[in-house]
């Protein structure tokens, strides 16, 4: 696996960004350690990559679970984002932040995957948090939550890909509004109105699943 060994972002920003009061931004210090990554691996530097997958890991895979990847595909998508960050490493231009020219790649590999026939799945229906026993205090709890959060998944995966589109890479990569319009090509206003519309599709989901739902708040 690529990611053995890997620096988090933490570790590879400069000790003297972490100490409190020595006027240093230390979310200005990581963003440019970042922008250096590309750049290095290019050069051929043997850390800068492993750096960049270990401190991007997460969101990214994060990103191909809500979007509905099937679970026996995603380490083949996540290793295809990489392999394209890597093809394209050359073209990375330094002046410019690294997230939203990574999320760009990691978008297209999702929507390319998806467009060549591999239907969106619900992220937890094979996946999910292991049952409890149960004798296990919290049980009935913990499988509420499963049913809360297989119903968010599903209902994220019926919403329309571009308002499913906008709507992770603001939640769950965390990117401004115009780093979405950015990494989408399209107007800022769109990425307004697409994430305005899928969360209002999913305060209509959840109304409607309130209002048929049994006594005990269970769906009949």
């Amino acid at each position: 696996m690529m990611t053995a060994g890997i620096a988090t972002r933490r570790e590879i920003m400069p000790a003297e960004a972490s100490e409190q009061g020595d006027g240093v931004d230390a979310t200005l210090v990581v963003d440019l350690a970042e922008r250096g990554w590309l750049p290095r691996h290019v050069l051929g530097d043997p850390t800068a990559f492993p750096a960049l997958v270990g401190a991007y890991r997460r969101p990214i895979y994060g990103y191909l679970v809500r979007s509905g990847i099937a679970p026996a595909e995603r380490d083949d998508v996540f290793q295809t984002v990489f392999l394209r960050v890597h093809l394209a490493a050359g073209r990375y231009q330094p002046s410019r932040p690294l997230k939203p020219w990574l999320f760009t790649i990691v978008a297209n590999t999702v929507r390319n995957h998806l467009r060549d026939g591999h239907a969106a799945r619900s992220s937890l229906s094979e996946d999910g948090p292991p049952d409890l026993p149960d004798d296990q205090p919290g049980t009935e709890r913990v499988l509420e939550a499963r049913q809360t959060m297989a119903w968010i998944e599903d209902a994220i995966a019926e919403l329309p890909q571009a308002q499913r589109q906008v709507l992770l890479l603001v939640s769950v990569a965390e990117l401004a509004q115009h780093e979405v319009a950015e990494v989408m090509d399209i107007p800022l206003n769109t990425v307004k109105t697409q994430l305005r519309r899928a969360r209002l599709r999913l305060a209509e989901a959840r109304l409607r699943r309130e209002a048929t739902a049994g006594p005990a708040g269970e769906a009949p």
